[in-house]
Order: C-alpha cells, then structure tokens, then sequence
C-alpha cells in the first residue's frame, strides 16, 4: 500500500484529536468575557479569510506534505503557550496562530490523498478513503472531548498539554508523506498572486460549479457557525457543565464515526447531492426548533447536528474533488473555505453581541431561516436558469 494512504487515516484521527473541544469556553471565561471572547473569533475569522488562499497558494508551490506538517508544528507550540495565556492579547496572538494552523491545514491533506490514488489511477476509491478518514476523525473528537471533561475538572490546562503532545507525534509522522508526483507544476515567485485567483477560477468556471458553489457556502456557513460559538453556548443555555458537554459532543462524534464508516453504501443508495440536502435539513431543524424544546430534547438537537455534518462533509468533498483539476487543488479548496469563512467574520462581534442580549438558541432560530430563505433563493434561481446537469448524481 502507498505510505501516504498507510498514513492517511492515522493523521486525520490526531489532526481532529481536540482535548478542549467542549471545554475551551469554560477556560477563556476564567479570564475574559463572552464579548472579548466573539471579538477575539471575529478577528481569527478575518485572520482566516486573509491567509487561506495564500496558504492553499503555499501548499500547491511548496508541498502539501510540508503545508501538513508546518501546521501540526504551529499548532503545538500554540497549545503549549495557551497554558500560560492570562490576557486577551495572548488569547488573540494565539488565536491567529490557530487560524494560520488551520488555513495551511486546509484542503492540503484532502488534496494529498486525491492526487495519491489519482497517480495510481485509483480516484474511484476515494470515497471510501474519505469516508475512512472521517470516521477516525470523528472517534478521535469523541475520545479526545470526553478526555478532555475528565481533565479540564482536574485542571484546566490539562487538556491543553494533552494536545501538544499529540500534536508533536503527528509532526513527526506527516514528515513521512511523499508528495505526489501528478500534475506537478515549478511555479515561481511572480505566481503567487496569480495563483490566488486560480480557485475562484475553478468554483466558478461553469453554471454546475456556481451553483455547488453556492449551496456549499449557504450550507457550510451554518455548520462554521454552530462548531464555533453554537454548539457550547447552547449546552450551557441548558444548564450543562463542561464534563457533560464533552459526553454529550462525544456521542455526536461516534454517530459521526458511523455515519461516515457507512457513506459510500448511503452514497450509492441515494447519491451525494441528496445527502447534501439530508445534512441541510437536519441542520435547519437543530436552529429553528431549539428555543421551544426543552434541555434533553435541545440536546437531541445538537448531536443531530454534529451526526450530520459528516456526511455533508463527505458529500462535499466527493462533488467537489471531481470537478477541479490537480495542479490547483489545494488552491480551490481553501477558496471554498474561504467564501464559507467570509459571512461568519463579518458577523462574528454582531453575532456575540446579539447573543449576549437575547440568547444562543434564539440566534439559531434566526439562522436557520436564514438559511431556509437563502437555499429556497438558490433554487429558485436555478429552476429560472435552469442550469444543464447542476443535479447530476454522483
């Protein structure tokens, strides 16, 4: 077997291995307050919008082999400094030290792979490698957050020195990948800028990309939003204490875990696009119903949420992959990241401050009509134009 596909599934179980995942609120709440803390976010998600085409650009000029590991590198050092962070300006330095981490990160590892079977001529398997990838991602976070509760109540840096030491063995590790060798391209220093232009090429080159595109971001906004402010502020709305937001993302993970071990039989069943539009409505439904259930029902939703996310994940990357070319692969799919990113950072302050005066659940609500009357805009749109082949199944 290649050694990257050997490697493949082990990183991605540590590069989702997140030992503060329910409870890296509850840490930054002992020194700053729920304001600072949406400021802070609002910032990382500019900081983020600024370096992910440059990065994709970085990865796709330099190697995603070396974008992998300088990530796992960084983010290290950042969780070895959060157990000495006491002042927003620590919290925000690290913070964009994450969103560096995060953007070189970003599509390298999924674009890794692709090219990998692709240079055997096996891009046929890569469903259910990725569908592989994410169930160990997925029971990873469910180790990792439920980990995490236990340690955070014997120490709140715990969790934190935990994670440095995962994430040096995966830095070691990514050091092994071997870059493939297909569509490789010597690119110069005077094509950089120009290289950054090349995703928004790819995604928007014909009327089926554009309306990907566009259903990719509404939908993707909505899970970028609950994974970085919803999810935790919800469970404490209901009452919840860090331990048991950690079981309670834990078994969203594992139904995560088998949602994706068992993708590429619900692919071939329904195909990628209506899983799409599955995900998409059980997300809606964890917005617009939260505010009129109670705490167990609430938590229903939120592990209905996390459950989902996998397989719109899953289906996303497999329409994607297929429609954009090597050479900028890594490119393309940081843009993507990119236009997902763009509506949070813009709201991210406004969203905490709303928040703040009202309640986390009924900032979903009016997320999830958001999003009814976005996507509803898009079909419509598409009906009109009627776009050739934009719901070709594969």
């Amino acid at each position: 077997m290649n050694k990257n596909l050997k490697l493949a599934v082990p990183l991605s179980f540590m590069s989702m291995i997140f030992f503060p995942s329910a409870t890296w609120m509850f840490f930054m709440l002992q020194h700053l307050n729920f304001q600072q803390i949406a400021t802070i976010m609002g910032i990382g998600a500019i900081a983020s919008i600024v370096m992910e085409i440059p990065t994709g650009v970085f990865a796709d000029m330099v190697g995603r082999k070396w974008a992998i590991a300088l990530s796992y590198f960084l983010f290290t050092t950042a969780m070895i400094w959060m157990t000495m962070a006491t002042s927003y300006t620590t919290f925000l330095l690290i913070t964009l030290v994450n969103c560096l981490v995060n953007t070189l990160y970003s599509g390298s590892m999924e674009a890794l792979l692709y090219d990998t079977l692709k240079q055997d001529k096996k891009e046929g398997e890569f469903d259910h490698w990725t569908s592989r990838m994410e169930s160990v991602t997925w029971l990873g976070l469910f180790l990792s957050t439920v980990i995490g509760g236990y340690l955070h109540m014997m120490n709140p840096n715990f969790p934190y020195f935990a994670e440095a030491v995962v994430m040096g063995i995966a830095t070691i590790l990514s050091l092994m990948l071997v870059e493939p060798r297909i569509d490789s391209i010597k690119y110069k220093a005077s094509d950089v800028w120009k290289n950054n232009f090349l995703g928004f090429k790819e995604l928007f080159a014909t009327s089926k990309m554009r309306y990907l595109t566009a259903i990719f971001v509404v939908i993707g906004v909505g899970y970028v939003v609950a994974a970085d402010i919803l999810g935790i502020s919800q469970a404490r709305e209901y009452g919840l204490d860090a331990q048991t937001v950690g079981w309670v993302f834990g078994v969203g993970y594992i139904i995560s875990a088998l949602a994706s071990h068992f993708y590429p039989k619900l692919r071939k069943m329904t195909g990628s696009m209506r899983l799409v539009w599955g995900s998409a409505t059980f997300l809606i439904i964890s917005f617009v119903l939260a505010k009129y259930v109670g705490a167990w029902a609430g938590v229903g939703l939120i592990v209905l949420r996390i459950a989902s996310s996998t397989t719109f994940r899953n289906s996303r990357s497999v329409l994607i992959n297929s429609e954009i070319g090597s050479a900028n692969r890594a490119t393309t799919l940081s843009t993507l990241t990119l236009l997902t990113n763009i509506p949070y950072a813009l709201s991210a302050i406004w969203i905490g401050g709303y928040i703040d005066r009202t309640s986390p659940n009924q900032f979903a609500w009016i997320l999830g009509v958001g999003m009814i009357f976005s996507l509803g805009v898009l079909q419509l749109i598409k009906i009109l134009m009627n776009p050739i082949n934009v719901m070709k199944e594969h």
